[in-house]
């Protein structure tokens, strides 16, 4: 008889927790969209640990001397935890970018169009490799081709 109080107390406590959650007035994603279908906070952070990785190890990307400036080791996760950020609010996930518009981000490192197309490419494979589904995918990089105006100044 012990334990069947012991359960009730607890699944009790599990209600009482999920309403406060709801109470707080998080926005709720909803659940067909692209961010839920990434697996939400995880798989989308996961997904960037990915693309930033490829990212930082692609030839054409890494001939930018801005960006390597940019993105030294110490730079990395700050730079991930952004990302994840923007990419998620995106996704129409509750999570919200707080840096700098893309423009500013990006100001000065004359981002060339091969070396936005190995971005996208790198973002690409990093999301396969971060088991996202293909529809997901295309739609995260369309996601990410609408920010090309704003990123590449190839002269």
């Amino acid at each position: 008889m012990r334990q069947k109080g012991t359960w009730m107390k607890l699944k009790l406590l599990v209600a009482a927790m999920a309403l406060a959650g709801c109470a707080s007035g998080e926005k709720q994603p909803d659940p067909d969209s692209l961010y839920a279908r990434m697996g939400g906070l995880n798989g989308v952070a996961l997904a960037t640990e990915e693309m930033v990785n490829r990212v930082l190890t692609d030839p054409e990307i890494l001939a930018n001397v801005e960006l390597q400036k940019r993105a030294k080791p110490g730079n990395v996760p700050g730079i991930k935890v952004q990302i994840t950020n923007l990419l998620a609010g995106l996704a129409g996930g509750p999570e919200t970018y707080h840096g700098r518009s893309m423009v500013d981000a990006h100001k000065g490192m004359q981002v060339t169009e091969k070396q936005w197309y190995a971005f996208i490419k790198a973002c690409r494979d990093g999301m396969v490799a971060a088991k996202i589904g293909p529809k997901e995918v295309e739609e995260m990089v369309v996601i990410l081709e609408s920010m090309k105006p704003e990123i590449v100044e190839e002269k």
